[in-house]
């Protein structure tokens, strides 16, 4: 009998600690650092900048997008194909209204910042077009709505991919359901979800003072 229980004790003790092995435990949310190794904050700027230095291209910005040279304000979220042009900078705004660090895999807004918005070109916030929608791929605009949580194609995440390179994703019905974000080189270089592919980027702190934005 003694013997018995022993077995049970050890076999107990052995399927604990490969249960224990196995077993993921609950994911702490990751702080999302800037190149330099600092930590991403919803009171700084920052520029979006390919993680492929030499023919990766630059940096994103608002443009007019392909094909629509006549229209009034820009409104396409594009990344720049000069590898010096760090683009236009952004900020983040996270769902979590009280949250001041910006961490992997929570949802944020992207905001681009203009220190000198005008009254007619105002519209910065980023969103997926379309959404809901069948078309393939989806193109990102500047016609979201920030804070509004109703608004599901305006929210983004960030998902890390290197040592300091990550990925932006779209999850509109939450994880892990997931999309990519990726670059359009067929179309003006227009960062868009549905390409099969992810945009891999950098974060660079924008140090500038005084006017930087463009229209």
């Amino acid at each position: 009998m003694k013997s018995v229980v022993l077995l049970i004790s050890f076999l107990l003790a052995f399927w604990c600690s490969c249960t224990s092995a196995t077993t993921t435990p609950n994911p702490v949310l990751q702080v999302v650092r800037d190149i330099d190794g600092d930590i991403l904050t919803t009171d700084s700027r920052y520029f979006v900048v390919s993680a492929l230095t030499g023919a990766g291209g630059g940096g994103v910005f608002r443009d007019i997008g392909a094909g629509r040279a006549n229209f009034v304000c820009p409104y396409q979220v594009v990344q720049s194909g000069r590898d010096l042009y760090r683009g236009m900078p952004v900020i983040f705004k996270p769902k979590a209204g009280k949250q001041v660090e910006i961490t992997e895999s929570s949802d944020v807004n992207i905001e681009f910042y203009m220190d000198n918005p005008s009254g007619i070109c105002n519209n910065t916030v980023w969103q997926v077009e379309g959404f809901p929608g069948h078309d393939i791929p989806m193109y990102l605009t500047t016609f979201g709505e920030a804070g509004n949580v109703k608004n599901v194609a305006s929210w983004f995440q960030i998902k890390k991919v290197g040592s300091h390179s990550y990925k932006l994703v779209f999850c509109p019905f939450g994880e892990p359901i997931c999309t990519d974000i990726g670059v359009d080189h067929t179309a003006g270089r227009q960062l868009a979800i549905g390409l099969g592919h992810a945009f891999n980027l950098v974060f660079i702190k924008d140090t500038n003072i005084g006017i930087k934005s463009i229209l």
